[in-house]
């Protein structure tokens, strides 16, 4: 898998030091920052472009995947398929893993994005900014869901980048995803990031599904929009079994919340409690039953973020003034 290692290499006027080689079918990927614990690295591939580019590399264990699973991975991730997720570029299985080379996704990751919003350094992004950036990574992730059968398994604010110089939010690092039909076999506490795994997840109490990815993307949905964790930051955390007693009446709708909320619409306020509410209950029946009900919860807000007031542009540029701070975004 790994030869000797240059100490580092030089990309758009930046040394950096290379961890590791991967060789995958004579081809040498220089990992130069490691993005999970499972083994998904930021690596620099000398062929992907002219003077060469990055992309991320995901080491999975063969056993989490089929190939048959792989390659539906590889054809929904495919250029020009589903905007919010990275493209894949190569699948290879070698010496019992699977090796998925993708697209680097230039833009800030929302852990330090929120982080800089915490910090006042940038202004925080309004009610509908928000909504609408949901609303685009949840109709991409119900397509992952519906075309790959499926869990992500590891939605956190970790694991979506704001893109620019436009604005989405792509979901990355597929190491912890599940088929969906297996879950009951699954190793309990794998992958887990929490407070944004969902209880079932976590406990390993009940089959997981899309709404396991819901309740996670929906935690990440509330912190977006009150720099809050819900349940008194527990998130999942406050759906197993030895705390659902104190944790259950703890949730604070966003209304109550968001900075904003005089000057919003008390349509879309009561639209935006609901649907927190439904996607964060901590038994999984008690949400959306089927993705069909929950995009088109998500579609009603979908009024409110056409972005005539010109919001959007301005996170384009605040996206763009925060990625000259940030390392490797400059």
């Amino acid at each position: 898998m790994s030869q000797a290692r240059p100490k580092s290499i030089e990309y758009r006027g930046r040394r950096e030091e290379v961890l590791e080689v991967f060789r995958i079918r004579g081809r040498n990927y220089f990992a130069v920052e490691r993005l999970s614990r499972r083994g998904t690295f930021r690596v620099f591939d000398p062929h992907a472009a002219p003077g060469g580019d990055f992309r991320v590399l995901a080491q999975i264990p063969a056993e989490k995947f089929t190939g048959q699973k792989i390659e539906t991975l590889r054809r929904i991730a495919g250029p020009n398929m589903n905007p919010n997720f990275p493209v894949i570029t190569h699948c290879v299985r070698e010496r019992g893993d699977w090796f998925i080379v993708m697209t680097w996704v230039w833009g800030i990751d929302l852990r330090e994005y929120l982080a800089r919003v915490r910090r006042r350094e940038i202004p925080r992004p309004s009610v509908t900014e928000v909504c609408r950036l949901i609303r685009g990574l949840s109709h991409g992730l119900a397509h992952y869901h519906r075309k790959s059968n499926l869990v992500h398994g590891d939605i956190s604010p970790a694991n979506i980048i704001l893109t620019t110089p436009t604005t989405r939010l792509v979901l990355i690092d597929f190491g912890s995803a599940w088929p969906i039909e297996l879950s009951t076999t699954k190793v309990r506490g794998d992958g887990v990031t929490s407070p944004y795994a969902a209880p079932e997840r976590i406990a390993g109490h009940a089959l997981e599904d899309f709404r396991a990815d819901l309740f996670s993307l929906w935690t990440v949905f509330y912190e977006l929009l009150t720099l809050d964790i819900p349940f008194d930051a527990a998130g999942g955390r406050a759906g197993i079994p030895a705390n659902i007693e104190q944790f259950a009446n703890t949730f604070v709708p966003p209304s109550q919340l968001v900075p904003d909320r005089d000057r919003l619409p008390k349509s879309l306020l009561h639209q935006l409690d609901n649907l927190l509410r439904i996607g964060l209950a901590l038994h999984p029946d008690a949400r959306f039953s089927t993705p069909k009900e929950w995009l088109n919860a998500v579609d009603r807000i979908g009024k409110w973020t056409a972005g005539d007031d010109g919001s959007f542009s301005m996170l384009a540029w605040l996206t763009q003034v925060v990625n000259r701070w940030t390392r490797l975004r400059d």
